[in-house]
Formats: structure tokens, C-alpha cells, sequence
């Protein structure tokens, strides 16, 4: 991260983050506070190691880690995440035709497990067929890997295609709710192609949303079917 965006977030969440001592004065400014919080988001480290590294409490740094990034989520929302709209969906469809070669697709979607220990009396409900307990992040990316759209807190023995069914992202599609642009002509194609997002063989194949063809590597795949696989990799 540049010096200049990492100041641009103390900026947006320094109102938010800033401590008030009553008795004594903190020495925890909104910069030591962020540069912690990132470092626990970008590295995964442990609370412990975390302690020693900026030289805080464990309790102290694990509230302002929950604090910090709820912050980080309620300023750059709808700042960094995408407004559904014929217009940007045309925008991100341009970017994928003109990197991917692969023209009226808006989205790529895919499900991450997040890992964690076990809740307390939880179960198997986060147990996941990996054999770790998690929580799914849902996301779907641009052209250039950034985030559109997420659903984050499915519990980690759904599938990826149940929890995109089940999401509010799912159920806009479903209900044609998301503002996709409608289906247009392509030089050389049959009929008006609809916009679609891209996805893995775990999410069900709709009018929106292309996966793979079957058995991607067998020798006697056809040649259009390999090359749309190929897109996917």
C-alpha cells in the first residue's frame, strides 16, 4: 500500500477511530490503530503476535481490530463496492471483452472459506467439506480482480452454489432485480446473447450465469467448447 492511500484511510477513518482518553494520555493514534488492523487483514497473524509487534494490550488490540474494521467497512462500502446499473454492468462487460475475450460477461463469481477455530456449541454447523470449521465470503470480481459485489457470513457447510441461491445477490438475479442490460445481437451469433456472470462447476447453470463445459481436459472436447473452458482458467 502507497503512503499516499494509506493516508487517505486515516483520513476517512480517523473521525471514527479516534480515542478520547478520560484520565491519562493515549498514546494509540488513528495511524498505529490502522496500520494494526491492516497488518491483522493482510497477514492473518495472531492477536499475540500482534502485541508484541505494536506494543498493545491483547484485550485493547482485539476491540480496536473489531472496531477498526467495522469502520473500514461502513466508509469504503459503498465507495469501493459496485451500484448495480446498466451502466456499470456494461462497463465491467466492456473490461472483460477487452482483457478475457469473452464478450456480455459482467462478473466472475466464487466462494472463499474463511477459516477460524470452533464456535462454542456450534457444532458442525461451520464444518466445511475440507475438514476445517469457516465462514464463506461470496464474491464477484471484475476483469481485474477487484470486488464488485460480496455476501459474507454463510456458514461453511453450504455449497457455493446454495449460498449464491440464498444471498441477496442470488435472489437479484433470480428476481431480475440487479439491472442487467438486456440481450443484444453479436456479429456472427443467432439471436440476442444476455449478459451473464462466469462461475466453477459448483454453481448451477442458468441464463445468467455460464459455467465450464463438462470433463474440461478429455481429449475429444470440441474445439469451441475447449477454447470458452479455456476463459475460465
Amino acid at each position: 500500500m502507497s503512503s499516499t492511500t494509506f493516508e487517505e484511510l486515516v483520513c476517512l477513518v480517523g473521525p471514527y477511530v479516534s480515542r478520547f482518553p478520560n484520565f491519562r494520555k493515549d498514546t494509540l493514534v488513528v495511524g498505529e490503530i490502522l496500520s494494526c488492523t491492516l497488518r491483522y487483514l493482510a497477514s492473518g497473524d495472531s492477536m499475540m503476535s500482534l502485541v508484541y509487534s505494536f506494543r498493545m494490550g491483547h484485550s485493547t488490540i482485539s476491540k480496536l481490530i473489531c472496531e477498526c474494521c467495522l469502520v473500514l467497512w461502513q466508509v469504503l462500502e459503498k465507495k469501493v463496492l459496485l451500484t448495480p446499473s446498466i451502466f456499470n454492468w456494461k462497463k465491467t462487460a466492456r473490461e472483460f471483452e477487452d482483457k478475457w475475450n469473452l464478450p456480455h460477461c459482467v462478473a466472475a463469481i466464487d466462494g472463499k472459506h474463511i477459516v477460524h477455530q470452533a464456535f462454542s456449541n456450534d457444532g458442525s454447523t461451520h464444518f466445511n467439506y475440507k475438514g476445517t470449521h469457516s465462514t464463506v465470503l461470496l464474491a464477484m470480481c471484475d476483469a481485474n480482480y477487484n470486488f464488485l459485489l460480496v455476501d459474507i457470513g454463510a456458514l461453511g457447510r453450504c455449497s457455493d452454489g446454495g449460498v449464491f441461491r440464498s444471498s441477496n445477490i442470488g435472489k437479484a438475479f433470480a428476481n431480475k432485480t440487479i439491472h442487467l442490460p438486456e440481450p443484444v445481437d453479436i456479429d456472427g451469433v443467432n439471436g440476442p446473447i444476455p449478459y451473464f456472470i462466469v462461475g466453477d462447476e459448483a454453481f448451477p447453470l442458468t441464463k445468467y450465469l455460464m459455467r465450464p463445459y463438462p470433463g474440461r481436459g478429455r481429449s475429444t472436447m470440441p474445439k469451441d467448447e475447449e477454447i470458452f473452458n479455456y476463459s475460465f482458467n
